[in-house]
Formats: C-alpha cells, sequence, structure tokens
C-alpha cells in the first residue's frame, strides 16, 4: 500500500524536474530592493488552522525585518501557496515557487509526507529551505546541504513527556491512543522508547483514522482496564474529543498533549472544565511565560487585525525560524545568494529567538533541537504555564 501511495507522487516530482532541467541562479529572488520568500502551507481544509498559525508567524518575522530596513536595504515579500493538505498540490506548488515564481528561499514545506515528496526538486535545485513544521527523517539524516530544520522530533516529544509524567505519577497505569498515520507511527515510536527504559505498565493502547470524532469506546475501554494517565496523540479537535468524553464518564485522570496538540486559548476553551487535566510538552516558550506573553504584545503590533486572530502556538515557531532565515541573509551583507544563506546557517550557534530557545547548525548537522519543557494547563487562562 505505501508503495502504491507514494511512487506516483515520486513519479510526478521527477517528472517535474525533468521539465525544467536548468535551474534559475543562486541569486533568484533578489533585486535590488526586494528578497522574495516562499512558504507551502494547507491553508484551507482540516488543517488549515495551524497552518495559518504557521503563516501569521511568518509574516510577523517579515514585517518586523521590514520596519528595521529588511535585509541589507532589501525588503522582504511572501509568496504563500496553499496544497490543501494534498501532496499532489504540494508538488506543484514547490514548482511554481522554484521555477515560476523564483523565490529565494522556502520557510514552510507543508506536512511530513509533502516535504518527503518535493524533497528530490529541493535538493535538486539548491534553494535554501528551513523547515520548523514538519521535518521526516529524510530532511535531516544524513545531512541535505541546503535544507535546516528545527523542532523536536515526535518520537523525542513523546519519550520526554512519558519520563517527566512519570516522575510526576510513579507507579501508574497507562493507556495510549494515537493515530493511523505517519505521526502516529512516530509517537508510538517515543512511546516505545518510553516503555523499554521506564518499564511502564501500558494497560490499554489504540489507533484511530485521523479525523476521528467519536472516541467514546476507546475512553471506555482505557478507564475500564484501568488506566491513571492517558497519552493522547491526536491534533486538536482529536483531543479536544479525548478529554471531553473522559469528563462525560466521571474519569479526572491526567492527560498528556505533545506539542502537536496545541494551539490558541481560544480553542483550548472548546475543552471546557476538561482543561485542568492537561500537561504539554512543547519546544516554544509557555504561553503564561513573561516571553509568550511578550511575543503576543508585538504580533498584535505587526499583524492585521484578521491575521492577529489566527495566532498561535505555531505563529512562535515560524517567527522564529523565518528569523534565523534573515539573520543568515542579513550576515551575506549585499551579496544575498544561495551559498552564502547557507554558508551562514551552518555557522549559526545559539542564535536566541526568545520564544523556541537557541538555534545552532552546523556543517554535520543541520537540525536544531530544541530543548523541551513540560508545561500545565491553566483552567483560567486556558493557556498553558511553565512547570519546573
Amino acid at each position: 500500500m505505501t508503495k502504491f501511495i507514494r511512487n506516483p507522487i515520486a513519479a510526478l516530482a521527477s517528472a517535474l524536474l525533468a521539465t525544467a532541467p536548468m535551474w534559475a541562479s543562486a541569486q533568484q529572488g533578489v533585486t535590488a530592493n526586494e528578497i522574495v520568500l516562499g512558504e507551502i502551507q494547507p491553508l484551507t481544509g482540516a488543517a488549515s488552522v495551524p497552518a495559518l498559525g504557521l503563516s501569521v508567524g511568518t509574516k510577523m518575522a517579515i514585517a518586523e525585518a521590514n520596519l528595521s530596513g529588511g535585509v541589507n536595504g532589501r525588503k522582504l515579500r511572501l509568496i504563500s501557496e496553499d496544497d490543501g493538505y494534498v501532496v499532489a498540490r504540494s508538488v506543484q506548488a514547490a514548482r511554481k515557487l522554484i521555477t515560476g515564481d523564483r523565490v529565494f528561499a522556502i520557510t514552510a514545506t507543508s506536512n511530513s509526507g509533502a516535504s518527503a515528496a518535493i524533497l528530490p526538486m529541493l535538493k535538486e535545485s539548491g534553494i535554501p529551505v528551513i523547515n520548523i513544521n514538519s521535518f521526516p527523517d529524510s530532511f535531516h539524516t544524513p545531512v541535505v546541504p541546503n535544507i535546516f530544520v528545527a523542532g523536536a522530533t515526535h518520537q523525542d516529544s513523546l519519550e520526554q513527556l512519558i519520563s517527566q509524567l512519570t516522575t510526576r505519577y510513579p507507579g501508574k497505569k497507562w493507556a495510549t491512543v494515537t493515530p493511523d498515520d505517519e505521526m502516529g507511527s512516530l509517537m508510538r515510536e517515543g512511546i516505545e522508547r518510553a516503555h523499554k527504559s521506564l518499564n511502564l505498565n501500558v494497560v490499554y493502547s489504540a489507533t484511530y483514522r485521523r479525523g476521528q470524532k467519536d472516541f467514546s469506546a476507546e475512553m471506555l475501554s482505557a478507564t475500564a482496564a484501568g488506566a491513571d494517565i492517558l497519552i493522547a496523540g491526536g491534533i486538536v479537535t482529536e483531543n479536544i474529543a479525548m478529554v471531553k468524553e473522559l469528563e462525560r464518564q466521571g474519569k479526572k485522570i491526567p492527560v498528556g498533549f505533545s506539542w502537536a496538540g496545541r494551539y490558541s486559548s481560544a480553542i483550548h476553551k472548546m475543552m471546557g472544565s476538561a482543561f485542568e487535566n492537561v500537561y504539554l510538552i512543547d519546544y516554544i516558550v509557555a504561553d503564561e511565560s513573561a516571553e509568550g506573553r511578550a511575543f503576543v504584545a508585538r504580533a498584535s503590533k505587526l499583524l492585521s487585525e484578521d491575521d492577529f486572530k489566527r495566532v498561535n502556538r505555531f505563529s512562535y515557531m515560524s517567527y522564529a525560524g523565518t528569523r534565523v532565515l534573515i539573520e543568515a541573509m542579513r550576515r551575506c551583507g549585499n551579496a544575498v545568494t544561495w551559498s552564502c544563506t547557507i554558508k551562514e546557517l551552518e555557522a549559526t550557534q545559539n542564535y536566541e529567538t526568545a520564544v523556541a530557545g537557541r538555534f545552532s547548525f552546523s556543517p554535520t548537522s543541520h537540525f536544531s533541537k530544541q530543548p523541551l519543557t513540560l508545561m500545565k494547563a491553566n483552567p483560567k487562562t486556558f493557556n498553558f504555564d511553565p512547570l519546573k
């Protein structure tokens, strides 16, 4: 089944490459007055909430840079392509940005499936890419010369989430409910790591199809098995459904989310009083931290009213990643080229963005692994407070 799904996409990517064997020079997207960036996001459809948040974070970093003179006098402009969470459209969007719009760099490549599908095109082109949303292993292992990623893998996130919750709740029985897609597979890998290292007592495990709305059977089975803690490996709507179902059944047990389940206070409110039982691990600063509040204050000044309403957890990371890219371009002076930008990204060490830890890359590692922090839901603000 995997070959049946992926081979046509790989073939499409190869065909698109074949139609444009002569790629543009490294200075494409740069004029005397402007540098053009591109992004590929599912701006419509089921995954649009995080994608729109990511997009406004990039816009915020660009607006902030332009207010201070852009990149050595050149203003930045963003071209956004909507792939609707459809891999074939992601491939088409990548080709349009690289060979049609001739952007200088790409700040996001949609979901993991899309990223893997367009990887051959990105590698062949040599265009600088910084990905802060989804990054399959093929994006960073082995090192891809023109691609940089930052964040924390689903495997590491789940392993650390469980490890830190075990410290707070020793000797408990665990239940895990994860999606049956690529993200879920990576999460289960992290869960298995924790299971082996900590000798967890896992009494119930289940997978579900992405987009499932009713979790009554899973939650009933988990609690019937005696689960004291639940690891909910979904995205926002699925996690909301799980915690509300637990509450409906009268079960107040801790529920652990990874960073993929965090959005904004307006969406967290949909969990109601059940939100108070939630823990979360993330590499983005907590909403209720001084850094989180300062970020939101800056966003309110830099973004339009409509875009500000879309700010969520994902905005922090895209803002940070875009800032790192912009700083690398600035260090190139007037000669902003692909080769110089890539070299400067590789030289980035401990670059502070205030919202996502410090970024570090090197010629042998293009993956900046950001530190993870355990947080606890605040039922008064419907945001998260950091835990020490």
